[in-house]
């Protein structure tokens, strides 16, 4: 129903404005676009821009010609981005460079993570003065792994929220309702890697708010952008990389969102729930720190397979193990792809989960899934570690001179192996036939 009148009021909107009526445009845009975007140009008249006079070349002038007084050619059209918005928005513009949305998320610090003080980073630590323009051209690993078609509609979707507000607002309507709605906020902050909006529909704050509404209980915006602010980053107590933040700052944060959580908390209580969740943060990072070390481990002794050496290069590292912050999802080993699992899913899951207030997603979508992969990547280590001494054996065993008798144990292991490679025996038969020639020579 709320769609159907939405409709019904662009379409009024449309009917009853007058066709040159898009403020300072100079031409006659609404002419055409009337025409051929009806709905944008419904959403416009809707809009508080329509109602206060910003017109179509207020927030466009750079993507139209003067000298022709056209518009570009389809495919050259300049998006709109936040340098415009700040025109009229400075307070909003500087709130939100100052927080997570507005970090630079394809070069410095915040996906590549290389400024040598990251905690310590400003605005100035990764660009120019006074310019957009990065130090850094590095990209995230992950980004530059993909294909064009992954890029736009995978990565840049969401991140291009540090430059263009529209992420949030959309293009040309101002509604404030659609901004705050938590569905606007889950067309990123969802899925394995950062479920936030799952955790907070399923908490008691998000069954509440479904059944009885914002007057009743949080929703994102409530929590992460209080009292109108765009620095959603306001009370978060780790950098965008989980890079720790100094002591101070780490407490002067956890002390504005407990001044958030005290508008229907008492402190102590609130303060229990965070504090259970750094503990929780701790011990996934322990448990990450542990599959680090037997994946890095088995590197040296020549264990993944693929190695390192087989795969293609790191589009940032190159011919190197990579576990940190550019670590890729394809071309890994099966103890690589696993921790992948466990670093990007399961151990933010199990911590953020604490955050917000959802048991399950942090016990059994988070802890539990974490514990279980560890587990995978140790039992695994051992079995690699095995299989290794068995063909190391073989080795040792296949060049010993034939004694020509018919129960010759070098030639049994060459035989075996080479079934093996045929496809006529298994992985488990081959290591179930070495094991028994190996048993009945004593070894």
């Amino acid at each position: 129903m709320k769609t159907i009148t939405l409709v019904l009021s662009v379409l009024m909107a449309i009917l009853s404005y007058p066709a040159n009526g898009a403020g300072e445009t100079g031409t006659d845009c609404l002419s055409c676009h009337t025409r051929e975007t009806p709905g944008v140009v419904g959403y416009w008249k809707l809009s508080a821009h329509a109602e206060k006079g910003v017109g179509c070349r207020n927030c466009h002038a750079e993507a139209y010609d003067e000298a022709t007084h056209q518009a570009p050619a389809p495919g050259r059209r300049k998006p709109v981005e936040a340098a415009i918005c700040v025109r009229c928005h400075e307070k909003a513009a500087r709130e939100h460079f100052a927080g997570r949305h507005g970090v630079g998320f394809r070069s410095g610090i915040a996906c590549t993570r290389n400024h040598p003080d990251a905690a310590a980073a400003t605005c100035a630590s990764c660009h120019q003065a006074d310019t957009k323009t990065p130090f850094s051209e590095t990209e995230c690993a992950m980004f530059l792994a993909q294909s064009p078609q992954v890029r736009a509609e995978g990565c840049i979707a969401c991140h291009k929220v540090e430059n263009r507000c529209d992420s949030c607002h959309g293009s040309h309507d101002t509604s404030l309702d659609a901004a705050r709605s938590p569905e606007t906020c889950a067309t990123c902050h969802m899925g394995p890697d950062h479920p936030q909006f799952e955790m907070w529909r399923t908490s008691r704050h998000g069954v509440l708010f479904t059944g009885k509404g914002r007057d009743y209980a949080p929703d994102c915006a409530a929590c992460h952008m209080s009292g109108g602010s765009h620095n959603v980053s306001v009370g978060v107590t780790i950098g965008p990389g989980g890079q720790p933040y100094p002591d101070k700052r780490r407490d002067n944060e956890r002390m504005a969102m407990l001044g958030i959580c005290a508008g229907c908390h008492a402190k102590d209580f609130a303060g229990k729930n965070l504090g259970n969740g750094d503990e929780i943060r701790r011990q996934s990072d322990a448990m990450l720190s542990e599959a680090a070390r037997i994946i890095e481990s088995l590197n040296v002794d020549g264990l993944l397979m693929p190695s390192v050496a087989e795969r293609k290069p790191h589009p940032v590292v190159g011919r190197a193990l990579e576990l940190g912050p550019q670590m890729l999802y394809e071309n890994l080993s099966g103890v690589e792809a696993e921790f992948f699992r466990m670093k990007k899913f399961h151990a933010i899951t199990a911590w953020k989960g604490v955050f917000h207030q959802s048991p399950d997603y942090a016990h059994w979508y988070g802890n539990a899934p974490l514990k279980l992969s560890l587990s995978q990547i140790a039992s695994e280590a051992m079995q690699l570690r095995r299989i290794k001494r068995l063909e190391d054996r073989l080795d040792n065993l296949s060049k010993m001179p034939s004694t020509g008798s018919g129960d010759d144990p070098a030639r049994g292991l060459r035989l075996l192996r080479e079934r093996y490679l045929k496809g006529e025996l298994s992985a488990d038969e081959y290591e179930n036939g070495k094991n028994e020639l190996l048993k009945r020579l004593g070894l």
